[in-house]
């Protein structure tokens, strides 16, 4: 897996929006954060227009970004909000120059798309972390300072305590996944994630328990969990039972769905739609530990 070379203080980095339109304001205070780390955010064509709930129509939204991963002074693409448009532009989208020079996007939600993509296609790694639009409900700083040592190459090691449905069990091997939704709407595309001997992350928002049910009995279906080495669970942020009551809780749900493999579970990494989203790098080689005690995450890069 190819890591594209990390920030240095001066570099350029790249601001669009290409699923849905984020404030302004937010806009603003990221690039704030953006120049406290001596870098020099780039606004790309998308902050500022507004389709529906879109950034811009879709021809607008594919060409900024077409336009930010071929130009080779753009170090980094930040995604500014998630939401749904990715899937919409990404088979028009040329990673040919990309594909020599890389660099980071970073994003989540539906940034999934993106991340699954440049790895399954184009062995890249990436940067599942916190958005403009995250801001909205303040600064925290746990969040930015790991997307910073993300970017800046500096280590990420994560402890979490222990969760009493854990299933202990140790795990060293490639980091991928992100939104379960969006993991499984990418099925059979060219951004369908490869699971094969990685350790996979999920995490979710919003979604009713069946709901959420369907989305990990098709992923396993798929034979999603059939070779995964690791699971580590992020926030299920905003869940809602259903009426009648579905009968298990979300974390229940997925050690139903993954109950026929012996791989270790850990519950509770504070990643995804939650207050505090610590920065992951997808395609990097990790270490996960999950004992009694707790969790550790260490980056292997």
């Amino acid at each position: 897996m190819i890591l594209p070379p990390f920030l240095q203080a001066g570099d350029k980095v790249g601001v669009v929006s290409t699923s849905n339109f984020t404030e302004q304001k937010y806009i603003d205070e990221l690039v704030k954060i953006l120049q406290a780390w001596h870098l020099e955010p780039v606004l790309g064509k998308t902050i500022g227009p507004r389709k529906g709930s879109f950034a811009g129509s879709d021809k607008l939204r594919k060409t900024d970004l077409q336009e930010m991963l071929d130009n080779d002074e753009i170090k980094a693409v930040l995604e500014t909000m998630g939401g749904y448009g990715i899937i919409r532009v990404i088979d028009q989208v040329n990673f040919n120059k990309f594909k020599y020079k890389p660099k980071w996007l970073v994003g989540y939600s539906d940034t999934t798309f993106l991340h699954s993509h440049v790895q399954g296609m184009l062995s890249t790694a990436s940067i599942h972390g916190t958005m403009a639009a995250d801001l909205e409900d303040g600064y925290q700083p746990e969040s930015w300072e790991s997307l910073r040592k993300a970017l800046f190459g500096e280590k990420l090691n994560y402890k979490i305590k222990a969760h009493p449905l854990n299933r202990p069990g140790q795990a060293e091997a490639m980091l991928v996944g992100g939104t379960i939704s969006v993991l499984c709407n990418a099925k059979g595309t060219m951004s369908e994630v490869n699971t094969n001997g990685k350790i996979l992350f999920l995490e979710e928002i919003g979604e009713k328990h069946f709901r959420l049910d369907s989305y990990l009995t098709s992923l396993k279906h798929a034979g999603k969990f059939d070779y995964v080495r690791g699971l580590l669970i992020g926030e299920l942020e905003d869940m809602q039972e259903d009426d009648p009551p579905f009968g298990k809780t979300p974390e229940e749900i997925i050690l139903d769905a993954v109950q026929d493999y012996d791989f270790p579970v850990c519950f509770g990494f504070p990643a995804g739609h939650g207050k505090v989203n610590q920065a992951l790098i997808f395609g990097a080689p990790v270490q996960m530990v999950v004992s009694p005690k707790g969790t550790t995450v260490t980056f292997k890069h």
